[in-house]
This record gives structure tokens, sequence and C-alpha cells, in this order.
């Protein structure tokens, strides 16, 4: 029985990718920067849907509105005027519909990175991507599901959850991970070909 030892593939320095690594050092300070901006949002968020009692942030059947008057329109009520209770499962939600992007940053960032450093065809590149998919997957599907369990809890208020983003994501999703399946098979080649001397 052979052992297989994998290497982390180093690119070549020639032109085409040195300007693969410049750009996806580019691209990794971007999505981290997304990364943690959306952390952030999310965190406001969360604080903003338990702790504020102003007017501004309102939700009705059709979604969640900001108005700057204070005063939210016919069918919309304040977060502030619904139960701690009510205003902690939204929070709840909040958190779940916030999660698929910041997995989605990250594993951006984090393969960005490996690009930057030379790492193209590498196992860890084809797992990043796979999260990718699964975040844009999951970002597709938990509008119904939040829907379907805040429906069955009795706590909807908001029932614009159908988008055709959503089935875009769903193909998007799908897509990456073909790709990154794709990228484990080729690596799995590559490396059987350099077990042949």
């Amino acid at each position: 029985m052979a052992d297989v030892l994998e290497f982390s593939p180093t690119v070549a320095e020639n032109p085409a990718y040195r300007r693969v690594r410049a750009s996806s050092r580019g691209f990794a300070v971007l999505f981290g920067g997304l990364l943690w901006a959306f952390v952030a949002l999310a965190a406001f968020g969360v604080w903003a849907v338990i702790f504020y009692r102003g007017g501004v942030l309102s939700l009705g059947a059709p979604g969640g509105m900001i108005s700057t008057g204070g005063h939210p329109p016919p069918g919309y009520v304040t977060f502030a005027s619904l139960s701690l209770t009510h205003r902690v499962v939204y929070a709840l939600v909040w958190i779940v519909r916030s999660a698929p992007m910041v997995l989605l940053f990250w594993n951006l960032q984090g393969l960005f990175r490996l690009y930057a450093r030379g790492q193209v065809f590498a196992t860890r590149n084809a797992r990043h991507l796979q999260w990718v998919g699964i975040a844009l997957l999951a970002d597709a599907a938990l509008p119904f599901l939040c829907h379907l369990a805040l429906s069955a809890s009795g706590y909807e208020i908001d029932r614009h959850w159908a988008h055709m983003t959503s089935i875009q994501e769903l193909l998007l999703g799908g897509l990456v991970l073909v790709i990154a399946q794709v990228m484990l098979v080729g690596r799995e080649i590559e490396q059987d070909r350099e077990g042949f001397v």
C-alpha cells in the first residue's frame, strides 16, 4: 500500500501567474472587508431588533422598512412595539439569514488568499469553492424555511420571502459545487500522474 503525500502546488512565476496573484490579493482584501462589514451589520441588526426603541425600524407584510420620519406607513409595526419574545425571534431569524453571507465571504477571502500565494489547484481551493456553493444554496433556501418556521410559530409579520434571486442563487450554488468537484477530480488526476516516475 502506497502513501500519497499531498503538496499544495505553487505555480511558476510567469507573467500570467503574477497577474493572477496580484489581482487575487485585491480580491482577498475586498472579501475580507465585506466579511467584517457584514458581520458588523448583522450584529447591529440584532442589537436594533432587540433594543432599539424608536420608530424608524418597522416591519410589515411586504417586508422591513426604514422610515426617516419615524412613523411607519399603514400595515407596518415598529420593532419597538413588538413583545420581547417577538423581537428575539426576529433577531434569531436575522442571525440565521445572515450566516450564509458570512460563510460566503469567509470562504471567498480564503480562496483568494490561496490564489495570492500561488496555490491554484490545491484541495483547499476546492473545499473553499464547495463552501461557497453551500452558502449560496443556503442563502437561497433560508427565506422560505424561515417563512415556514415563523408561520408555524405564529410570529410571522414579513410575508415577502419569495424572490427571483433565490432561484438564481440555487442555480449558481449548484454550479459552483460542480466546479469544486471538477477541481477535486483534477487534483486527484494530477496526484496520480505525479505518482508515476
